[in-house]
């Protein structure tokens, strides 16, 4: 999870990752957390991929 919320944090996404770290924080679970994680990192270099070309 730290990779992704790294590579989140470099993709722009600083704000996510406070979002992702207070969910953990409020108790939501993991997986699901990890789910969403996944998904706007992929969202995420998916709008970068479409951009260079």
């Amino acid at each position: 999870m730290e990779g992704l919320l790294a590579l989140l944090e470099r993709l722009d996404g600083a704000e996510e990752v406070a979002v992702v770290r207070s969910a953990l924080a409020a108790g939501v679970p993991r997986e699901r957390v990890m789910d969403e994680l996944q998904r706007e990192v992929e969202r995420r270099i998916a709008r970068l991929d479409d951009r260079s070309h």
